[in-house]
């Protein structure tokens, strides 16, 4: 390995010149990806700086002898929940790697973690179905090992739908007396309390392998305050919630868009809480948000999902909506 001077230091996101050169390491090194995944330069410059209550962001860029801007780093530090973790995020630009630059970015986010009580590490890294990347072998050399596996879909919306009437068709009679209630941006008052109540629990109820997650804790002024920053941050949020019987709110799903670059929408979560599986409702909720979205915004051309493998409920869900395996995505953790 060669030995590049490469000097670490943290930025304030509210320094636009800082900020794009802080994104562009991490737009370069993010073009291997399977798709177009790093947020364009008018999404990331609204959203990025825009603090949250939930926990604290530090960004940092490492530059060489010549003062030019190659490395890249993220720090999540929680708050609302899990104060054992901390989430990083190192970027290198692909002609200055295995020079340095990521060992002494990560070392700079792992003393800050450290320093503020963090004893978990985790990180995400991507690489193609079958093969690793250079993410993967530099997370196994500084010692994180994986911790959870996940695979990463699209689904194609300028093609998918044309099948789903077919589902629709096969899946009337499975809902029962259950309904399918949509939102956009805000979830309607009455059913607050249940999904605060399903967020609260989300984390216990899909796999996630050896990751030391804790349980969260949502309410109504935590799901407000969230609601209202991705409204200042121009993101649109779709949901779509399963209804019971009884009128409760049993599941939900939800995704969402960038206004000014819509052409990508991401999930966030999909949950039906167990004594109220079996009825296909997330699959009927999957399809309303979806719709819903296309209805908002015609120009969107691929949803993004994660899913374990373990999780042949969800995974046979996505497959009936066109969803197809991009990528695989390892959740990696290093215990300090």
């Amino acid at each position: 390995m060669l030995d590049l001077a490469a000097t670490v230091t943290e930025i304030d996101p509210a320094d636009e010149r800082a900020l794009r050169a802080w994104w562009e390491v991490g737009e370069a090194a993010s073009r291997e990806r399977a798709y177009d995944a790093w947020p364009t330069w008018e999404v990331a410059r609204v959203a990025v700086p825009r603090p949250r209550p939930d926990l604290d962001v530090v960004l940092t860029v490492a530059t060489d002898a010549d003062d030019r801007v190659v490395g890249a780093g993220r720090l999540h530090l929680f708050r609302a929940d899990n104060p054992q973790l901390a989430d990083l995020e190192v970027y290198v630009v692909p002609d200055a790697r295995r020079q340095g630059v990521g060992s002494a970015v990560l070392a700079d986010l792992e003393a800050r973690a450290v320093a503020d009580g963090r004893t978990a590490l985790v990180s995400t890294t991507y690489a193609p179905v079958g093969a690793e990347s250079p993410g993967t072998m530099f997370c196994a050399a500084r010692g994180y090992p994986v911790a959870s596996r996940e695979e990463t879909k699209l689904v194609d919306l300028r093609t998918a739908p044309a099948g789903w009437g077919e589902l629709d068709r096969r899946e009337a009679d499975r809902i029962a007396a259950y309904s399918v209630v949509g939102f956009e941006r805000r979830v309607p008052d009455e059913h607050v309390e249940a999904f605060c109540a399903m967020l609260s629990v989300f984390s216990s109820m899909v796999p996630t392998g050896d990751l030391e997650l804790g349980p969260a804790s949502w309410d109504a002024e935590r799901l407000h305050a969230t609601e209202q920053r991705f409204l200042d941050s121009g993101r649109t949020w779709v949901g779509a919630l399963a209804v019971a019987p009884d009128g409760t709110a049993c599941g939900f799903t939800e995704l969402s868009v960038h206004d000014v670059d819509p052409r990508h929408a991401s999930v966030g979560g999909t949950l039906v809480l167990p004594e109220h599986r079996g009825h296909h409702l997330a699959l009927a909720m999957k399809l309303h948000s979806h719709r819903r979205l296309l209805e908002l915004f015609p120009g969107c051309e691929h949803v993004e999902t994660g899913n374990a493998g373990v999780n042949a409920a969800m995974n046979a869900v996505n497959e009936a909506m066109g969803y197809r395996v991009v990528e695989r995505a390892l959740d990696v953790q290093k215990r300090v």
